[in-house]
This record gives structure tokens, C-alpha cells and sequence, in this order.
């Protein structure tokens, strides 16, 4: 009887210790880190853009915002190859490949001082902070893709602006299967900037 009250107890403390590191362990106060075969990702908040910002960096350092900072962005350069995804889905549909390969034709013609800016976007459906995960989950996949095409994974940084920034306005799936997005931005060397390119 001892020994079945005994074998109870510690069944009890033991289930209970679970419970316990179940509940408190989904509290990740460390920031986003996703694992290539190249160098880790970490992804933090922009406060200025209001999108999750990531880029080549170890686990401890935050991404190189220096390589961006000041520097224009070219939306035209890329513009005909943005990539749409289906609902709720981060993987690239096959009839989608083809503009990837485009903009890696493109990006290889550039010097080394280009870098690219993959930018994921959602439609409107989903909780902010779910569709933001979604559009950092868009961008990586195409990020992703890139490196294995051979871009160095150095010059290639990803935002996502989950639904903060619709291509379409409309509560239809006309307007958010343009929604669901990811676009390629080229990134200018310093000495390149101008006024006409910036955001």
C-alpha cells in the first residue's frame, strides 16, 4: 500500500512539473534565429518600418542593419517577378519558379556592392502577429531558394510586413491572392543612391 501511495505521489509530481514546463515554456523571450546551410537568420523587429527584419549574422548578434542602413531601395528593378503563394501556404507553387530564376539571372549581373531585399506580405484574413510570421516564413522560402541557386547568402536580407502593406485593396480573393506576396527589392550600393529610389 506504501509503495502503491509512494509510486502515486511521484506520478502526481512528476504530471505536474510537465503541466508546468508546458505552460511557461511557450514564453521565448530570445529573438527568431532559422537555420540555413549557410549563416543563421535572426529576425527582430523595425521599429521605423514596422516589419520583422532579417539578414546574415551568428545567433548572437543582431542582423547587419549597417549593410542597409542609408541605403535606396530599386522597386522597379524587380517588379515583374513578384512570387504569389495560396492561402496560408509559405511553399512556392511550381508555375512561380520560373520569376525566381529570373531575378537570380538578373541579381548574378549585378557587382558585389547590390545586395536584395526579399519582402514577404499576407492578405488581410489572420491576426496580425499571425500573418507576420506567414510573410517572414513567404520571404525565407525565397530566400531559400536563392541560396541554393547559388546567391550569396550575405547579400541577401528578408522583411516581412505580414498585412500592413496590401498590393490590392478589396475583401475578396481577387484582391488577396495579389496580396499574398513575396517581392524581390535590389538594393543599392552606397554610392548609387539617389532621391528617385528611395521608399
Amino acid at each position: 500500500m506504501g509503495r502503491t501511495m509512494k509510486t502515486h505521489t511521484l506520478l502526481s509530481f512528476g504530471l505536474g512539473t510537465l503541466l508546468m514546463l508546458g505552460i511557461t515554456g511557450c514564453k521565448d523571450p530570445q529573438p527568431r534565429v532559422t537555420h540555413f546551410d549557410g549563416p543563421a537568420v535572426t529576425g527582430h523587429d523595425d521599429p521605423e518600418k514596422g516589419a520583422r527584419i532579417s539578414g546574415s549574422g551568428s545567433p548572437s548578434e543582431l542582423p547587419n542593419e549597417d549593410k542597409l542602413r542609408g541605403r535606396d531601395l530599386d522597386r522597379s528593378a524587380f517588379g515583374n517577378q513578384t512570387v504569389y503563394f495560396e492561402y496560408d501556404h509559405a511553399n512556392v507553387k511550381a508555375d512561380e519558379a520560373s520569376k525566381i530564376d529570373q531575378v537570380i539571372a538578373q541579381f548574378k549581373t549585378k557587382g558585389p556592392d547590390f545586395d536584395l531585399l526579399v519582402e514577404g506580405h499576407c492578405d488581410e484574413r489572420g491576426t496580425e502577429e499571425y500573418n507576420r510570421s506567414l510573410g517572414e516564413r513567404r520571404a525565407l522560402a525565397l530566400r531559400e531558394l536563392l541560396m541554393k541557386s547559388g546567391v550569396n547568402s550575405d547579400r541577401v536580407f528578408t522583411r516581412s510586413f505580414g498585412k500592413d502593406q496590401p498590393a490590392r485593396a478589396g475583401h475578396d480573393e481577387s484582391a488577396w491572392s495579389r496580396n499574398r506576396r513575396g517581392e524581390f527589392v535590389l538594393v543599392l550600393p552606397k554610392k548609387f543612391t539617389t532621391t528617385q529610389n528611395t521608399q
